[in-house]
C-alpha cells in the first residue's frame, strides 16, 4: 500500500488531535488490512473480507469493504436487502450508487421480476428505461410495455440499444405503424438528424409514405424548395405539422425565405387557433433584425399574441439594443407579471421610465431594487451615482460545532491520505447535500483553502462571498496582469467564471486549463508574438495556461480600448459576433444597453457575471475600485 500525500483539502489534515504513537501504529494496521481486503475482492476472493473485517471496525473506511462485500453476492439479493443496506448506510454516497449496481445485477441475470420490485417508478436515465420497460413486457403487462416503447421511439435522435429487444416486441406487435414512423422522421428534423430520415425510409411498409420520407430527407437537405414542395399536398394533420417543421428548418437556415414561404403555407393550409403560434414565433424571433415593413409588421403581430416570456423578452432586448424607450417600456408590460418583477426588467422598466421623463417613478424603482446581489441591483445603484451594496455572510463556528460530521470528516481525511481523490470528493459532495444550510457554510469554511468553490455552489450558499471567491494562483495572475498591463482581479474574476481555477478543466469545445484557451487560440498567440506553445497538453499547465490567456486578453483590451465588456465578450465569442452587436445597437447605447443587448444568453451572463466578480474579489482583497473603468463610463458604439 502506498500513503500518498495529497494538495487537496489540507485543512482535514490537521483538523483532529495528534495521534499517539500506538494510535498511529493501529492506523497502519488498518490501513494495510483495509488495503488486503481490497486487493481481495479485485482477486475475486471474498475470504480476506471475513478473516480481517473485525479487525477493522474503529478504521474510517472500513464500511466500504462492508459495500465490496455486498456487491459480491449482488445477484442473489432481494430488493428488501438492498433497501436495507442503503438505510444502514445512509451516509456514504454508495448508498445512492448501489441502486445502478443493483439495476445493472437485474438486468444481467434478466430478473426482471426483481427489478419492477425495486425500481417503482420510471428511471431518468433512458438506458434503464428502455430494461424498465422491457421488464413489463417480460411480467405479462404488454400495455404498459408498448406505451412505453412508442414514448422511447419517438425521439429525434438515436435511442440506447438496450432498447432494441423492446423495440423488436413492439414492432412485431403491428404497432410501428407508418404513422409513428412519419412521426419520429418529423422529430428528426427538429433535432438536426438526416441520417435518421434515411433510416427511418427503410422501415415504412408502403411506397407512397417511402416517397414521402426520401422527399423529407431531401427537403431537410434542400429547405427553400418548401414552397414548391406544398403546394398540391393535401390538407391533413400530418402535412400541417411538416409543413412546420420544415418552415422552422427554413427559418434556421435561410431567415430570408422564412417570411414568403410562411404565408403561402397558412394560405394553402387551414391552420387553427394556436396552431401556428410556436412557429410564428419561431420565425419571428429570427426577423428581429429585418428591416422589411411587412416583415416588422408581421412579426410584431406575431409578438403581440404571444404569452411566451422567453420569446417577448427578445423583443424587449430589441427596443433596448435601439435604445426605444417607448417601445421598450410597451414590450415589458406584455411580460407576465413574474417575468416583469426580476431585477433585470425592473431595472430597464425603470430606465424606460427615466427616459420618457417619469423620472421620479423611474428613480423609485431603481432604489427598490438596489442592495442585493445581483447585476441589475449593481445597475441600478451606478445609474443613481449610489454605492453599491450587497449582502455579505460570514461564518462564526468552532470544530466543535460540526462534532456531527467528524465521522464523515475522518472518512474524507483518509481517503485523500489513500490518495483517493475521487472518492474522497464523492463523500464530499455527498456530506454537503445532507448538511443544514448553516452547517454547509461551516464546513465550506474548513474545506476554504482547496475546495471551496465546490462547496459554496453544491451549498447555495451565494452571499457567504469569502468561500464563494477563493484566491487562486494569484502570485501568477499578479505577475501576468503586471507584464500585461491588466488587473490581477481581472484575470481572477475571468478565471473564476471561466473554471474555477480547474487548471484540467476541458470545455465541450475544446477549451483547455484556467483561462479555458481553445489550442487554436493559444497557437495563434504563439505565432505572433514568439511566446511558449508546442501543443495543447501545455495549455493544462497552470502557469502556461496564464500566461497564454493573460496575453490573449491583454491583445482584447487594447482593441477595444480597455472596454472589459467588449473584451469579455470577445473572449467568449469572438470578435467576430462583437462586431456584430455594435452594429446592430443604437448609436446611442450605454455600457448596460450593450450587455443586455449580446444575443447569446451564455455571452451575456458571461460578461456580467466577471465583472460581478471583480467586485467581489475586491472585496475579498480589501482592494479599491470602480465598476467601471473611464472607458467603460463613456462607452459608445463607435468606441
Amino acid at each position: 500500500m502506498r500513503l500518498v500525500k495529497v494538495n487537496w483539502f489540507v485543512i482535514f489534515i490537521g483538523m483532529f488531535s495528534s495521534p499517539s504513537s500506538v494510535a498511529v501504529s493501529e492506523l497502519w494496521l488498518n490501513r494495510y488490512a483495509y488495503d488486503a481486503i481490497q486487493q481481495g475482492f479485485n482477486n475475486k476472493d471474498i475470504s480476506v473480507y471475513h478473516r480481517k473485517r473485525s479487525s477493522i471496525d474503529d478504521y474510517p473506511l472500513a464500511a466500504y469493504t462492508d459495500y465490496r462485500a455486498f456487491l459480491f453476492d449482488i445477484n442473489n439479493k432481494t430488493p428488501q436487502q438492498v433497501n436495507q443496506f442503503s438505510q444502514d448506510f445512509f451516509d456514504y454516497p454508495f448508498s445512492v450508487s448501489i441502486r445502478v449496481d443493483y439495476l445493472n445485477a437485474m438486468i444481467a441475470t434478466r430478473n426482471w421480476g426483481n427489478l419492477l420490485d425495486y425500481q417503482k417508478e420510471l428511471p431518468k436515465d433512458q438506458n434503464y428505461q428502455c430494461y424498465y420497460y422491457t421488464a413489463f413486457y417480460h411480467q405479462g403487462k404488454k400495455d404498459i410495455a408498448f406505451d412505453g416503447a412508442k414514448s422511447l421511439w419517438l425521439n429525434g435522435k438515436s435511442v440506447f440499444s438496450a432498447c432494441d429487444e423492446l423495440f423488436q416486441h413492439w414492432a412485431n406487435a403491428g404497432l410501428r405503424t407508418d404513422d409513428v414512423i412519419k412521426q419520429r422522421a418529423l422529430l428528426s428534423i427538429e433535432k438536426r438528424n438526416p441520417k435518421l430520415i434515411k433510416y427511418l425510409a427503410k422501415l415504412v411498409s408502403t411506397k407512397a409514405d417511402r416517397l414521402i420520407l426520401n422527399e423529407m430527407y431531401m427537403l431537410y437537405q434542400n429547405p427553400i424548395r418548401v414552397t414548391e414542395a406544398f403546394t398540391n399536398k393535401d390538407d391533413t394533420p400530418f402535412y400541417r405539422d411538416y409543413a412546420q417543421v420544415l418552415l422552422k428548418h427554413l427559418a434556421r437556415n435561410h431567415i430570408d425565405k422564412a417570411y414568403l414561404a410562411f404565408t403561402h403555407i397558412t394560405d394553402h393550409y387551414s391552420y387553427k387557433g394556436d396552431e401556428i403560434q410556436n412557429t410564428s414565433e419561431f420565425i419571428a424571433v429570427r426577423l428581429l433584425q429585418s428591416t422589411d415593413d411587412k416583415e416588422i409588421t408581421w412579426r410584431d403581430d406575431v409578438f403581440k399574441h404571444s404569452d411566451n416570456d422567453y420569446v417577448l423578452e427578445q423583443r424587449v432586448r430589441l427596443a433596448i439594443s435601439k435604445t426605444k424607450w417607448q417601445e421598450a417600456y410597451f414590450w415589458i408590460a406584455r411580460l407576465s407579471d413574474e417575468a416583469q418583477a426580476t431585477y433585470r426588467w425592473q431595472y430597464w422598466l425603470a430606465r424606460s421610465e427615466i427616459a420618457l421623463k417619469e423620472t421620479e417613478n423611474g428613480e423609485a424603482r431603481l432604489k427598490r431594487i438596489m442592495g442585493y446581489r445581483h447585476f441589475y441591483s449593481f445597475a441600478a445603484a451606478i445609474t443613481l451615482n449610489r454605492a453599491i451594496k450587497y449582502p455579505i455572510a460570514n461564518v462564526d463556528f468552532q470544530f466543535d460545532d460540526l462534532t456531527h460530521y467528524h465521522p464523515d470528516l475522518q472518512r474524507v481525511n483518509e481517503l485523500l491520505r489513500l490518495g483517493k481523490e475521487a472518492p474522497a470528493k464523492s463523500q464530499w459532495r455527498y456530506l454537503i447535500a445532507r448538511a443544514s444550510h448553516d452547517d454547509r457554510a461551516k464546513l465550506a469554511a474548513y474545506a476554504k483553502q482547496d475546495f471551496s468553490f465546490e462547496s459554496t455552489l453544491r451549498g447555495e450558499l451565494w452571499d457567504y462571498i469569502d468561500l464563494r471567491f477563493p484566491v487562486r494562483y494569484y502570485s501568477l495572475f499578479k505577475h501576468y496582469g503586471k507584464k500585461h498591463k491588466i488587473e490581477p482581479i481581472t484575470l481572477l474574476a475571468l478565471a473564476r467564471q471561466e473554471s474555477g481555477f480547474n487548471s484540467l478543466s476541458q470545455s465541450p469545445v475544446g477549451a483547455l486549463g484556467v483561462m479555458q484557451v481553445l489550442p487554436s487560440t493559444a497557437k495563434y498567440m504563439a505565432d505572433k508574438y514568439k511566446s511558449k506553445y508546442k501543443q495543447p497538453t501545455d495549455l493544462l499547465d497552470a502557469e502556461k495556461n496564464i500566461a497564454i490567456g493573460s496575453q490573449y486578453l491583454s491583445s482584447l483590451l487594447r482593441r477595444y480600448k480597455q472596454n472589459r465588456a467588449l473584451a469579455f465578450s470577445a473572449y467568449n465569442a469572438g470578435p467576430t459576433m462583437v462586431a456584430v452587436w455594435r452594429k446592430q445597437a443604437s448609436d446611442e447605447m450605454d455600457i448596460f444597453v450593450y450587455i443586455e443587448s449580446i444575443t447569446f444568453k451564455e455571452t451575456r451572463v458571461y460578461v456580467k457575471n466577471i465583472l460581478m466578480f471583480e467586485e467581489y474579489y475586491r472585496y475579498v482583497l480589501g482592494v479599491k475600485g470602480d465598476f467601471l473603468n473611464d472607458s467603460e463610463w463613456g462607452f459608445k458604439k463607435s468606441n
